[in-house]
């Protein structure tokens, strides 16, 4: 093999993998666009309820009144839009890990290929005598492509992680609210029975 067709062989390869980076781009700009609007109109829906709520508690007769418009409207409305918020981020972080993955390992596949073909090409025509050489190279060339295959299952596991954890948020955040209501509602019946007994 001459230099001209080593040259036209990593030239093929760079191109590549110039084309799979733009496409990871991309596909990361669309992701980032979705969370973006995800997160606005979500932002905006919660205001609105909150201005509500907060003109019903303005114009309550009394602290009762207050309470109750807060167990009916506060913790309901927020706690299902902010669970319903999360689940679509999670959903959104599953899709764009699954397209990455398979991009990654789609593009690592073909890496792997065009590198061992290379190798195999570049050593075929190798001069006689260099046999320890080739036989080196090609072992570095196996353990190189051995740690790819590592980084890969790596890569997989951080979206695992990332998953569990957005999972785990919120489980929390719905807990919590499950606290936070049974705390107030224990709030709302002391002081109702505190009232009716003065």
């Amino acid at each position: 093999m001459d230099y001209e067709q080593i040259a036209g062989k990593l030239n093929e390869f760079s191109a590549k993998n110039v084309q799979n980076v733009m496409a990871l781009t991309e596909k990361s700009l669309e992701r980032s666009h979705k969370l973006a609007e995800l997160s606005f109109d979500t932002t905006k829906s919660l205001l609105e309820e909150a201005n509500d709520t907060l003109s019903k508690v303005l114009n309550a007769k009394d602290p009762q009144a207050v309470m109750s418009i807060a167990q009916e409207n506060g913790f309901d409305g927020f706690t299902s839009k902010l669970v319903a918020h999360q689940q679509s981020v999670t959903m959104i972080v599953r899709e764009a890990a699954e397209e990455m993955t398979a991009m990654s390992d789609a593009n690592m596949d073909q890496m792997k290929a065009t590198l061992k073909n290379w190798v195999e090409t570049m050593t075929a025509n190798a001069p006689a005598g260099s046999d320890a050489f080739v036989n080196a190279f090609k072992t570095s060339m196996d353990t190189t492509l051995q740690s790819v295959g590592q980084v890969q299952a790596a890569t997989k596991e951080v979206f695992s992680n990332v998953e569990k954890t957005t999972e785990q948020a919120v489980e929390a955040i719905k807990g919590q609210v499950a606290n936070a209501k049974k705390v107030a509602t224990k709030t709302t019946a002391r002081t109702t029975t505190a009232r009716k007994t003065a």
